[in-house]
């Protein structure tokens, strides 16, 4: 499975990336287990608050990620 990730706002800054092309063996993978591999190799991100969407909708994290879904990772953000 191909994910593409993208990473915005604090986030980019701790992965030092906007995005990456993810190639994982699994199928079945949620937002969850995604962010705990994600967080894995990001330790920083564990110590942020932030949101995940998956092609371009905010999703819960027993969502089940697909080959080529675009996942973002957003810091909080305010209106007005």
């Amino acid at each position: 499975m191909i994910l593409n990730v993208k990473y915005f706002g604090v986030l980019a800054d701790i992965t030092k990336k906007k995005e990456e092309q993810l190639v994982l063996d699994e199928s079945n993978l949620t937002v969850n287990s995604l962010k705990s591999k994600i967080e894995s190799v990001y330790q920083e991100l564990q110590k942020n608050s932030y949101s995940i969407a998956v092609n371009q909708t905010m999703a819960g994290m027993d969502v089940t990620v697909k080959d080529q879904d675009v996942i973002a990772f957003l810091p909080p953000f305010a209106g007005g």
